[in-house]
């Protein structure tokens, strides 16, 4: 979406008096899912804030339509097309459950095909689990080490959420961070170090 970095002072104060709107819309239009991405309360609202941005640049006071009438309609919208294309992005990840390659690489050993299938679903069933405890950058982080677990490399990770590699890269790092805090990583990262 364009960014708005030259309102007018009028118009800052529009948005800046209306931001409920975005609020509101988001509360009664739209179904905020934490556990996806794209729909997390604070994607909503942020997208929510440039609509009623944008609906300030177009709002017209001699058209005898109050700014708030006219900033819902833009927030409803708006936001309805940000869904359909959030929706239309999923479509195309088949699925969300792998792990960052430096730990799949450092920690996971199999003696045959058996195991490494029994592995990689113990692997899968932990990241969704931790994946619950987390929202924002490091949820994103998790998925994408999901992803580098089937294979995907950075590039074609960033080409599905259409971000580029360094910020899929940035997401991952955030996620390291925090798994390597997290007990329940611990807990798995030593048992299967104790199994070598």
């Amino acid at each position: 979406m364009k960014k708005f970095s030259h309102l007018s002072d009028v118009q800052r104060k529009l948005v800046a008096e209306n931001l409920d709107v975005a609020k509101q819309v988001i509360r009664n239009v739209i179904i905020v899912n934490e556990s996806i991405y794209g729909f997390e309360y604070d994607d909503l609202y942020q997208e929510g804030c440039l609509l009623l941005c944008k609906a300030a640049v177009r709002y017209d006071p001699q058209k005898g339509v109050l700014f708030s009438t006219f900033a819902q309609k833009v927030v409803v919208n708006g936001l309805r097309t940000y869904c359909r294309l959030m929706c239309n992005k999923r479509k195309r990840i088949v699925s969300v459950d792998t792990i960052y390659e430096q730990f799949y690489s450092d920690y996971f050993y199999t003696a045959d095909e058996t195991e490494k299938i029994i592995s990689e679903i113990d692997i899968m069933n932990l990241l969704i689990s931790l994946k619950a405890q987390y929202t924002g950058t490091v949820f994103r982080g998790i998925e994408a080490l999901e992803w580098k677990t089937k294979g995907y490399s950075g590039a074609e990770i960033a080409k599905m959420y259409g971000v580029k590699p360094n910020l899929v890269g940035a997401w991952i790092s955030k996620a390291v961070k925090k798994l390597e805090k997290n007990e329940m990583f611990i807990i798995w990262r030593d048992n299967l170090l104790s199994e070598k």
